[in-house]
């Protein structure tokens, strides 16, 4: 389809035909879809750059989340309201993506005629994460969140009704996951047992040798807010760091990262 007739469409929509779609169109897969929306539930809205890379960080600055995906986008998409823009798509049985100029974009349904004209909003307002290096210092330890698990202790903070998640070191390699409230000490808790718990050991950055495995690391307490777990529904690799945040790397989409936030100690 040529850009002179998306333009022409715009003003009549009998004038839409069966004209290829230009080389610039593009159609989001599925997968590409789930990920904006999981983004949708951090920030209602994003920043999209050209290419094949879109990250998203909540209003309050306490995740990040990012990824690659299949498709590379042309064009800035400054979308201030992104469950508008998915429900938007949602409209079409095959939506595709037309980019007329930087101001808007055209989704549109070759198979059906329908199309819809979707605005950019300034991109100066739309909270971005800060340029930063995903590999995290000062890692503590790294551990397996499988799927199933992460499914129940959801379940078992709705059922309780509780905001924490928190994870335990008791020593002698004993290590739990729990949901509980931490400012009730006879709150309900629900505990799974830690899967794989690797402490890290290699050198700090201080010049003092290799980080030792000492029995005090073994006792820690690690905790988030459940409301701040906004995960695709995977399992996930783990990693905590000393500098209070923690990298979730989805095991089934390596290139899905989402940095979190822990609560003070």
């Amino acid at each position: 389809m040529t850009s002179s007739r998306i333009e022409a469409a715009q003003m009549d929509p009998k004038n839409l035909d069966t004209a290829a779609l230009s080389e610039g169109d593009i159609q989001l897969s599925k997968k590409t879809v789930d990920i904006l929306r999981n983004y949708s539930n951090i920030n209602k809205s994003i920043l999209i750059n050209p290419g094949k890379f879109v990250q998203t960080m909540s209003v309050n600055k306490n995740i990040i989340a990012m990824s690659t995906i299949g498709e590379s986008i042309p064009e800035q998409m400054a979308i201030y309201d992104l469950p508008l823009f998915l429900g938007a798509l949602s409209l079409f049985r095959k939506p595709w993506l037309h980019f007329p100029d930087k101001k808007k974009v055209v989704i549109y349904d070759e198979e059906t005629k329908g199309k819809t004209v979707f605005y950019y909003s300034d991109p100066e307002i739309i909270v971005t994460p800060p340029e930063f290096n995903p590999d995290l210092p000062d890692k503590e330890l790294m551990f397996q969140l499988p799927q199933v698990d992460y499914q129940q202790l959801l379940q078992a903070a709705k059922v309780y009704g509780v905001e924490d998640l928190c994870i335990n070191g008791f020593g002698f390699n004993e290590y739990s996951i729990c949901v509980r409230d931490n400012k009730n000490k006879t709150s309900n808790v629900f505990s799974l047992p830690l899967k794989n718990v690797v402490f890290d050991q290699g050198p700090r950055n201080t010049g003092e040798g290799n980080y030792t495995l000492t029995p005090e690391r073994q006792n820690f307490c690690y905790c988030f807010k459940v409301e701040n777990l906004k995960l695709i529904d995977a399992s996930y690799h783990v990693t905590i760091s000393n500098k209070n945040i923690a990298c979730f790397t989805s095991t089934s989409q390596s290139e899905q990262n989402y940095f979190i936030a822990m609560e003070p100690k």
